[in-house]
């Protein structure tokens, strides 16, 4: 077995130190396989190298530094640099995260299949994607037998792949396949790349010459194929070429796609610095090039749609990428403390920079914040949804972050419940020494304004048995609809035509998507206990609840049979033990 054959050059690596390279030929969900000059055999991960995970983790085709053991699993010590790479937003990371595709490739396979496949747009998330990688892009349109007049599709896709080679190929008649030998070339790797069903593994085993992979039928309903390929994994040919074969992807986000955008969308760009006016927006402003083009038929109005749509995800996926490549060195830097023997150091740095809230537009002196990072104005006790400003770390739309509620925490400290005014997110920020506690008082207080109901009608709904009398009491209609049980108290919740959010008797939920008490954000299945009350600005209440395993927060309107006396308990518990003496309550003056 010789590594130089998967295209390992020597000049790849400076200093192997004790471990030998080796290329990454599969990736499945806890180990790899890999190939070396000592043979093949499976790998897994140094936990102090890629601890938190990131960028590095190996993907099919890296090349790697392993700690090679003969009959048992070798350690990957180290990810050699890339000369190429594909990578997506994760679609599992709630656009967090990314995931690795292929790396150390020469060429991208972009294949959609003609029979029902073809689709424009996503042709140009993958080009796009494509470019990024630095690889060359090629579009390859299968099961052109299937189609009268291929050269149609050929033509709509050139438009849209600029100076990219096209081919309508056929696996089952050969057609087009000898096209494809030019880039089948000995240490060179290719990648491919597509939906299910078009045909990836076949053409594999067409240009192999042997049938090397699975390949799979296709449903006659909606014409797409099951995942043959269920892991990415790269075959090495009889003539010494590569390919890396990947499962077919349902979804594809953007990350980190700022050069590959612009060269798949040359022909857009080529209008936006011929506007009239330098900070153009496009919409109405006179003199727009953009419009110009549009309107005489030069752009095409789905052409700009999609470029507007594609920059706006990238754009979302680069702050996210700089908010993990920070998080990445966090604990890049707690791991280079625990190799050197010494323990990390979490003491806070004192804040030392003043700067102006946006929202009451007052001056935050650095005094008494507690840390380096506001987490919310002392004044008027608002905060901005982003990631490199005081904020909640959920997102990036920039939105204001108004104070609607306070809870009392475990230890007995108060916290602000912040909702954007943008999105709807809630997060959670405690109360620093200096905020102003007038008007903590007063959101606390909100609620009690304007209740719901008389403190007189206040009527305790009892759980377990209690609840579950009172629902056998009810008409044989509702209590055919009384299908969900709290998982909390166990009384039953009658759905009543529509998803119940929590349970009226212990006004719990359970954090799932399923159809049972729950805020559908996520799959942790924790407990959702009710902290806090807020009101909106109709006068309703919301109950915010708080999963105990995630912490994530959440708002779901209160419910005509919701247990009264404890949601005046929940909403009077931060008044029964505020933080500090009352006396200390002072309104502060407006500037």
């Amino acid at each position: 077995m010789n590594i130089e054959q998967y295209g390992y050059q020597k000049a790849d690596t400076i200093d192997c130190g004790t471990g030998i390279p080796a290329r990454v030929t599969a990736v499945h969900r806890s180990h790899f396989e890999i190939v070396c000059d000592r043979g093949t055999g499976l790998a897994r991960l140094k936990t102090g190298e890629y601890y938190g995970g990131n960028e590095n983790v190996p993907a099919a085709g890296d090349f790697v530094l392993v700690n090679w053991q003969e009959g048992s699993e070798s350690l990957i010590l180290k990810t050699l640099p890339r000369k190429t790479y594909f990578a997506r937003l994760d679609p599992s990371s709630s656009g967090y995260g990314e995931q690795a595709v292929a790396a150390n490739f020469d060429y991208v396979f972009i294949m959609q299949a003609l029979d029902r496949d073809f689709n424009p747009r996503r042709l140009e998330r993958y080009l796009t994607l494509a470019w990024q990688s630095g690889a060359t892009p090629a579009v390859i349109l299968t099961k052109a037998d299937e189609v009268k007049d291929p050269a149609v599709h050929v033509l709509a896709a050139e438009k849209i792949a600029a100076g990219v080679d096209v081919y309508a190929v056929s696996a089952k008649t050969g057609q087009g396949i000898s096209e494809l030998s030019k880039y089948m070339k000995p240490g060179r790797t290719t990648v491919f790349l597509g939906s299910s069903g078009v045909g990836k593994s076949t053409l594999v085993n067409a240009l192999a010459g042997e049938a090397i992979m699975e390949t799979g039928e296709i449903r006659e309903k909606d014409g797409r194929g099951r995942h043959t390929t269920s892991h990415r994994q790269l075959v090495l040919l009889k003539n010494g070429a590569m390919i890396i074969d990947t499962p077919g992807m349902r979804e594809l986000g953007m990350w980190d796609v700022r050069e590959g955008l612009g060269q798949s969308f040359a022909d857009v760009e080529q209008y936006l610095g011929r506007c009239r006016f330098n900070d153009c927006r496009h919409q109405r402003e006179p003199g727009c090039a953009v419009k110009a083009a549009i309107q005489s038929g030069e752009l095409p109005a789905k052409r700009w749609e999609s470029y507007l749509k594609l920059l706006t995800e990238a754009r979302f996926a680069d702050d996210k990428a700089g908010y993990l490549k920070e998080k990445r060195q966090w604990h890049k830097s707690i791991s280079k403390m625990q190799k050197s023997g010494r323990n990390a150091d979490y003491r806070i740095e004192p804040c030392t920079e003043t700067f102006t809230c946006r929202a009451c537009k007052r001056l935050i002196a650095p005094e008494d914040a507690g840390s380096s990072h506001r987490n919310h104005c002392p004044h008027c006790l608002t905060s901005i949804h982003a990631d490199n400003q005081p904020g909640d770390r959920a997102s990036l739309c920039k939105g204001i972050m108004e104070p609607v509620s306070v809870w009392v925490r475990k230890n007995g400290e108060w916290a602000v419940i912040h909702r954007c005014k943008s999105c709807g997110t809630l997060s959670s920020n405690r109360i620093a020494a200096d905020d102003n506690l007038y008007l903590l008082m007063e959101i606390a207080m909100k609620p009690l304004y304007a209740p719901l109901f008389r403190p007189g009608e206040a009527e305790e709904v009892g759980a377990g048995e209690a609840g579950a009398e009172e629902e056998g009491a009810r008409s044989a209609e509702s209590a055919a609809k009384a299908n969900s049980r709290c998982q909390v108290c166990g009384s039953p919740v009658n759905l009543d035509g529509e998803k119940s959010r929590h349970c009226p008797g212990c006004l719990s939920g359970v954090h799932t998507d399923e159809d049972r008490p729950g805020d559908g954000a996520s799959l942790c299945r924790g407990v959702l206990e009710p902290v806090g009350v807020w009101a909106r600005e109709d006068g309703r209440w919301e109950i915010i609840h708080r999963c105990r395993s995630c912490g994530i927060l959440s708002s779901d309107p209160v419910a005509a049979a919701d247990n009264t006396t404890l949601l005046l308990s929940i909403a009077m518990r931060p008044l029964a033990s505020p933080p500090f003496p009352l006396w200390q309550l002072r309104k502060e003056p407006a500037d």
